[in-house]
């Protein structure tokens, strides 16, 4: 029976980023990924559209508002250390109307939650970025990007198991008792 610190289980971009996280926080913990799949990333997290998020559409002040635009800029970072393939490509809010309330309610939303870099674009400005897009305004929104999620993954993986974290696939958690000591974790 193998004892850890720390157990993780599964291997997504949520537990990967945890165990690197934890394995420069606490470098003499054991730490362990339980992986149920063959390879990491195989549920939730290669489903993902790879959009690094501005942090527009948040509620104002929330939490997830504060973590999403911090995450973007810590994300950006990440990619750039450690070579991960990204694209800080932008993103626009189209609308059909010149005077368009909602696109100016955005971009006031995505400033009171720290989004500084939107611009409201009229039909000229727009035509000059996309000449073939028939829209009468648009917010845009220079700080979306997309990344490489299986890199993104590949890469925490690494880094974890580099600082000591030990991975492993093919092990499904199928119960979780307390004990005194903290947690029986049982696999098959």
């Amino acid at each position: 029976m193998d004892s850890f610190d720390i157990c993780i289980a599964g291997a997504g971009v949520a537990g990967l980023a945890l165990a690197h996280r934890l394995a420069e926080r606490m470098p003499t913990a054991s730490i362990v990924i339980l992986e149920q799949e063959s390879s990491f990333g195989q549920h939730t997290s290669s489903r993902l559209s790879e959009v690094i998020h501005a942090g527009i559409y948040y509620p104002e002040g929330s939490l997830k508002a504060r973590l999403c635009v911090a995450g973007k800029q810590a994300l950006y970072r990440f990619c750039e250390t450690y070579q991960v393939p990204y694209r800080n490509i932008g993103k626009l809010i189209i609308s059909q109307h010149k005077a368009d309330p909602g696109l100016e309610q955005l971009k006031a939303k995505g400033h009171r939650n720290g989004v500084e870099d939107l611009q409201l674009w009229d039909q000229e400005r727009l035509l000059q970025a996309e000449p073939n897009l028939q829209a009468a305004a648009a917010l845009y929104s220079p700080s979306t990007g997309i990344l490489d999620s299986h890199h993104f993954m590949a890469t925490l993986l690494r880094l974890a198991e580099t600082a000591g974290v030990t991975y492993a696939a093919r092990t499904e958690v199928t119960t979780i008792h307390p004990i005194d000591s903290g947690f029986d974790v049982e696999t098959k």
